[in-house]
């Protein structure tokens, strides 16, 4: 299960964060998950709570907002939703794809108390 380690990871980003502000304390890690970067929200959800149960962050909420899977075509410049990986565009075949969002994992914003 990938998604421990990035847990552990995120929270590495995090630690590094809080430094920068004395007494803080974490209260929700707001997410971008895109719906490409072969990541379960469900079981990031269980491993956020396995790694934070414990410690400092436990009862941190982990808020997660999917990005959607969207392609264009080099060929004919449409652009389009994949519901789900497909090899070629959907309006012309084409295979010269780019992605040009649903790949990514960001931690978008750290809301925190003091």
């Amino acid at each position: 299960m990938h998604e421990l380690s990035i847990c552990q990871s995120m929270l590495r980003i995090v630690d590094a964060t809080l430094e920068k502000h004395p007494g803080a304390q974490l209260q929700k890690i707001f997410l971008e998950i895109g719906k490409g970067a072969t990541i379960e929200p469900i079981l990031l959800r269980d491993a956020f709570a396995i790694v934070t149960s414990g410690g400092p962050y436990e009862g941190t909420e982990l808020v997660i907002d999917e990005i959607p899977l969207v392609g264009k075509c080099r060929d004919c410049g449409k652009s389009f939703d994949y519901q789900e990986i497909a090899l070629g565009c959907p309006s012309c075949g084409s295979r010269a794809i780019s992605m040009q969002s649903g790949l990514e994992l960001n931690i978008k914003e750290l809301e925190i108390s003091d």
